[in-house]
């Protein structure tokens, strides 16, 4: 895996993008007030329930929160959905601070590797990334993965 990331959400213990290590994950950066914002969630939130959580898992980060500001209620969704500030998620995806527009969706396939990194359009334009998107995860879904030596395997 290249850099982790840990993501505070509303409630319960943070947790790092790493613990996902073995899935395809899709994460949907988001700001607290971007128009497409809704659209994102329910993206993100319509593939696991599409795929499932066995070989997939997305979720969602908020990266534009002030200081001490508490991530507010999103629901019905039911992927995790936290926060990072975006000095931090400039870094996990290796970009300057202010060089990301949001909303912004990274793929990662099953080794945590970043695969895509997306900028969300507007529009119209918003729809046909949608498909696009889905076929990414179809295709990293589809790649085999070459075995990895247990721990015990690695010690001996």
């Amino acid at each position: 895996m290249q850099k982790d990331l840990i993501i505070s959400p509303r409630e319960g213990t943070p947790f790092a993008i790493s613990e996902y290590l073995g899935k395809v994950v899709v994460i949907a950066f988001i700001s607290k007030a971007a128009c497409l914002t809704g659209p994102s969630l329910e993206l993100v939130d319509q593939l696991l329930l599409e795929i499932g959580p066995t070989q997939f898992m997305s979720v969602a980060c908020i990266v534009d929160l002030e200081r001490d500001e508490a991530v507010r209620e999103y629901s019905p969704f039911l992927i995790p959905i936290g926060a990072t500030p975006r000095r931090q998620v400039a870094d996990f995806l290796n970009v300057s601070m202010s060089g990301f527009p949001l909303p912004q969706f990274l793929l990662m396939d099953r080794t945590g590797k970043h695969r895509y990194l997306l900028c969300v359009p507007q529009g119209n334009d918003f729809w046909e990334m949608v498909d696009g998107v889905k076929k990414m995860v179809d295709m990293l879904l589809a790649e085999k993965v070459a075995p990895t030596a247990s721990v015990a395997e690695q010690v001996a």
